[in-house]
């Protein structure tokens, strides 16, 4: 008996050993488990504000309301008064009210007001957490380029979801311990961690000139019928976005009544083959590459053939003698196809990856595209008649920007930049980055090409971009759009970018607008470049160039006198 107890009392103890010591942390975790509650307590996400301090996004205090049934005492009372409150079906209260859980929704995101009146009822088992609403106060203004937040807190695109480590913050946690009922245990443990606000952002948008680009894009897109469109507005030397807009667009207090496609940012996300506006790449190449000068000359027939294709130029024209600088001018695609087998294959690919084609701009913003760039090993014999003029090369409108910016900036590629700065909640500001920057081509050639473009403006197919009282330098785009079962299709993409006032550049704009009506950008595009440039000019206090009224008789008369060019 004594071997046996002596036995038996040695399992005990091995066991007690075991379980006491060995398993502990184990069995604590799952008593924790089975008394405490954690309750988490939202940060305070940071606004958002354009480069002036004005709101762009900003959280509002509204509360969640919340039922545990097991503490509701009269199911069908409470949900009678509720349902007079928030307009709701009294059968459908009284069944969270009397669920078999512990925990339902009665209503989120709710105004102070209401949860006033809903206090005042003192329904047993009704409680209240803190539940920031997101709230954009333009509505649409920039909402492609803001993203938005639902209503579990979860950022969606643009900024709201790129920087949403910085806006999210860290939120708060209060445990305590209770018993199955949900009644707190007397003397227990309790412990809280106050949540710690999201940092706010500073963009480099300004808000004023984002919603006038707005406005301007949709006024063009109805005008011209335009299917969609992108318009991009960028300080040079800085890379600073000013505005970024696209069309259609949608209302991100109210995301959820808003198709996909209208919540995309298409100025970033989106590609399609630029044509002419493409040009600018070619003539610049061959300039820094000492092949051409703006005065040499070629023999332009209406039409020339390369490889398995017929090169054409928009409008027919008898063969003739054309400077670089008419080439440009007057947008002729043989002519720039003549130019680009000159510089030569090599060159041409080498020029537009330093220019940015092919690869992400660097704007760190959800979903933007590389583009679409064939190496070097998959060009055919056709490829150096349609790169030249921008066909077989898919690129962004941001990518565009950049580069009608690089020529602005006398040769320099500027990273482009949408974050100012940022600030915490004791408004220490901490300022962004600075943007990347290489040089793609000299100043000479920089100068150069201004000169070019500034003709492409005064006489050339630009003609609708000329501003009263300022010089402005830019090129027209009219692209066919790449058939789905391949080759080209009856659709046109329109688009002109530039720059003024053109011998000290201060903005870049570029416009694109997919299938207008109709269809060259300098009748469709060029127009919406000339609004949105000249209130950005006039906004940013930009001096003028030139007597505004002499320049705008000017421009008259030469609209008067020109040839009419297309592109």
């Amino acid at each position: 008996m004594f071997v046996l107890f002596t036995l038996l009392f040695g399992a005990m103890g091995a066991r007690l050993f075991v379980v006491q010591i060995v398993e502990a942390p184990k069995f604590k975790d799952l008593a924790a488990r089975q008394r405490e509650r954690v309750i988490t307590f939202p940060a305070r996400r940071g606004a958002i504000f354009d480069r002036n301090g004005e709101s762009l996004a900003v959280s509002l205090g509204t509360q969640m309301v919340f039922v545990d049934p097991a503490h509701v005492t009269d199911p069908v009372g409470g949900a009678a008064k509720l349902a007079k409150l928030l307009k709701e079906d009294p059968i459908e209260l009284e069944a969270k009210l009397s669920a078999p859980n512990r925990f339902g929704y009665i209503a989120r995101q709710v105004q102070p007001a209401l949860v006033r009146k809903i206090k005042a009822l003192n329904i047993d088992g009704i409680y209240f957490e803190d539940e920031p609403r997101r709230y954009y106060p333009g509505a649409r203004l920039a909402s492609q380029l803001l993203g938005f937040v639902n209503l579990d807190g979860t950022a969606f695109g643009g900024v709201e979801g790129a920087y949403d480590g910085i806006l999210a913050g860290e939120p708060g946690e209060m445990t305590l311990e209770q018993d199955p009922a949900g009644t707190p245990l007397p003397q227990a443990e309790y412990s809280q961690t106050r949540a710690k606000p999201g940092r706010s952002l500073f963009l480099t948008i300004d808000k004023e000139i984002q919603y006038f680009t707005e406005h301007t894009l949709a006024e063009a897109t109805r005008l011209y019928h335009a299917e969609a469109g992108s318009a991009i507005v960028m300080r040079v030397g800085t890379g600073e976005i000013l505005a970024m807009a696209s069309v259609p667009t949608f209302n991100a207090n109210d995301p959820g009544k808003a198709p996909p496609e209208a919540q995309r940012n298409r100025a970033v996300t989106d590609v399609y083959e630029p044509g002419s506006a493409f040009k600018i790449v070619t003539a610049s190449a061959a300039l820094e590459e000492g092949v051409v000068t703006p005065q040499t000359t070629f023999t332009v027939p209406y039409s020339m053939p390369v490889a398995d294709r017929v090169i054409h130029d928009s409008h027919p024209h008898p063969t003739e003698k054309m400077s670089v600088q008419e080439i440009i001018e007057q947008s002729s695609n043989v002519g720039t196809v003549q130019v680009g087998m000159k510089l030569g294959g090599a060159n041409l690919q080498h020029y537009m990856k330093k220019f940015g084609f092919g690869s992400a701009t660097g704007l760190d913003f959800p979903g933007e595209s590389a583009g679409i760039m064939l190496p070097r090993s998959e060009w055919s014999g056709s490829t150096l008649g349609t790169l030249p003029i921008g066909q077989g090369i898919a690129v962004t409108p941001l990518q565009m920007a950049a580069a009608y910016q690089t020529i602005a900036n006398g040769g320099i590629w500027v990273e482009p930049k949408l974050l100012y700065s940022t600030m915490d909640s004791t408004g220490q500001i901490e300022t962004a980055a600075t943007p990347a920057i290489r040089s793609v081509i000299s100043r000479e050639t920089a100068t150069a090409m201004r000169r070019i473009l500034t003709g492409v403006v005064k006489r050339g197919t630009g003609i609708e971009a000329q501003i009263p009282g300022y010089e402005v330098a830019g090129k027209t785009g009219t692209a066919q759009k790449p058939a789905p079962g391949g080759g080209y299709g009856n659709d046109y993409v329109g688009s002109f970018g530039g720059f003024a006032p053109a011998s000290r550049p201060e903005i870049v704009v570029f416009v694109m607008l997919d299938q207008p009506s109709p269809i060259w950008g300098g009748s469709t595009a060029a127009p919406t470049f000339r609004t949105i440039a000249e209130f950005a000019l006039r906004h940013l206090g930009v001096a003028p160039t030139g007597n505004a009224e002499k320049a705008a008789r000017a421009i008259e008369h030469e609209a008067a006198e020109a040839a009419p060019a297309h592109d």
